[in-house]
């Protein structure tokens, strides 16, 4: 058993780059959100078809898909994992009603993340630690009420936790927070935090290389670190669901400043911007230190412009598309905008020449970018943003949120003496492609942008 997964972890390694050091040249340096709320049954065999045409998106291949939690709910087969029952059942044991969880069995798990690492690419489990449910009623001396923390009946054998694995327990009456009446997991247990770090090492035995830590406002910022540090020091980014840019901040450094966090302040700066279709919100909140942490910390910002609980943007939503992936920190693509919403149109399904979605700010980020690319913002106003990718081949995007009119801007870019094509731009007003512009021998130029809507310029090759 050791050896396998000792084999097992040295395979996936040897597979994936790791997401910020971007070694290989197919590399996009994103991440892509692999489900969404109540995805069908046997959602494993989706996703395991998904993984080519991930690999090949213009040439350039996502870093990591983003798993839904893997681990048998309380509710079966009706689960999206986010209520665990039994830590190590992934879809093998007959309890709760099903053996397969949601998403498909044991084996279906194995042949999706082996799809994954058959293409390059990384898999993220979704982990929820901080509450359990679906155990049965005891007492708990310590309150002298009943609760449902008895987990000695589950079919793996493995975390038969009971009372004082939960808060409050002899170890902790209580930590930060608790989530939806479930059972709230006491991490001062020493038994607790090791079994949960043993999970985690069988989770990367498995194929799994990266965490998603779920909820993380509910337990203290070591329990992520320790099970990070535990489990091999992976890439690992947390949900800490917040605009406060300094709590964000303050749980980062407490956590040992190494875990990524989803910008939820660019989040919902963009969505302001994107549902205010009038354009009087004001974009220039994108680059804001007081609005954005990608702003200000990109090295661990997860940008994302939807997600399975954050599907608000309902009108111009490749304004955020054209800002995050085009921009630095590690973007998010979700599930349902790029195979259901149709937001993946103009790249690498077509003749690659030019386009207006997803697949070709993809190709843009991977080409002109690096795949992690470094800016420099331009300009900024209420309605418009032009910012410069500095490091390698390089671009520049103007972004404009104005309801009615083009919105140009002369600034001075890196590109002196040269012709800049427009290779990307999106409108829900006028899709017309932007003209291209001549830069003097200062790259000074006019760089205009459509209403609602973005345009990226680059060298004439």
């Amino acid at each position: 058993m050791m050896v396998a997964r000792i084999l097992a972890i040295i395979l996936f390694l040897s597979m994936v780059a790791p997401l910020s050091g971007l070694e290989g040249n197919n590399s996009a340096g994103v991440i892509f959100q692999g489900f969404y709320w109540d995805v069908p049954e046997g959602w494993y065999g989706v996703l395991a078809d998904a993984a080519s045409d991930l690999s090949d998106i213009g040439g350039y291949s996502i870093d990591y898909i983003w798993f839904p939690p893997p681990s048998k709910g309380m509710s079966g087969s009706s689960s999206m994992g986010y209520d665990p029952y039994d830590y190590y059942d992934l879809g093998q044991y007959d309890q709760k009603g099903s053996v397969e969880t949601r998403f498909g069995s044991f084996n279906d798990l194995q042949d999706a993340i082996y799809a994954y690492h058959s293409n390059g690419i990384g898999v993220i489990a979704d982990v929820v630690i901080n509450h359990r449910g679906g155990g049965e009623l005891e007492h708990n001396p310590n309150t002298g009420d009943y609760n449902y923390t008895d987990f000695g009946g589950v079919a793996s054998r493995n975390c038969t936790w009971g009372y004082d694995a939960f808060h409050p327990s002899s170890y902790e009456a209580y930590d930060p927070g608790n989530f939806g009446g479930f059972p709230d997991v006491c991490h001062a247990n020493a038994t607790v935090i090791d079994d949960l770090t043993e999970w985690g090492n069988w989770l990367a035995g498995l194929g799994f290389g990266g965490w998603r830590f779920d909820y993380v406002k509910g337990y203290y910022p070591w329990v992520a670190e320790e099970f990070k540090n535990s489990t091999g020091d992976p890439f690992c980014v947390a949900e800490f669901w917040d605009r406060d840019i300094n709590l964000i901040e303050q749980w980062v450094d407490e956590s040992g400043g190494g875990i990524s966090v989803f910008d939820f302040p660019l989040y919902y700066s963009m969505r302001d911007v994107c549902l205010v279709t009038d354009g009087s919100a004001d974009i220039s909140t994108f680059v804001s230190p007081y609005s954005s942490f990608v702003a200000i910390h990109p090295e661990l910002s997860v940008t994302f412009a939807a997600s399975h609980d954050t599907d608000e943007i309902t009108y111009d939503k490749m304004l955020a598309y054209g800002f995050i992936l085009t921009y630095e920190g590690t973007p998010c693509i979700w599930w349902k905008d790029y195979f259901d919403y149709g937001l993946d149109v103009g790249g690498a399904k077509e003749p690659l020449q030019e386009g207006n979605g997803i697949d070709r700010l993809i190709w843009v980020r991977g080409a002109l970018g690096g795949g992690a690319p470094e800016t420099e913002v331009l300009y900024k106003d209420g309605d418009l943003l032009a910012y410069q990718e500095t490091a390698h081949e390089g671009y520049v995007v103007v972004l404009n949120d104005n309801s009615k009119n083009w919105k140009g801007q002369y600034v001075e870019t890196r590109f002196a003496d040269s012709d800049l094509e427009c290779v990307a731009w999106s409108s829900t007003v006028d899709n017309s492609k932007p003209a291209s512009k001549t830069t003097n021998s200062e790259g000074g130029a006019d760089l205009w942008a459509p209403p609602r809507g973005y345009a990226v310029y680059a060298p004439v090759q």
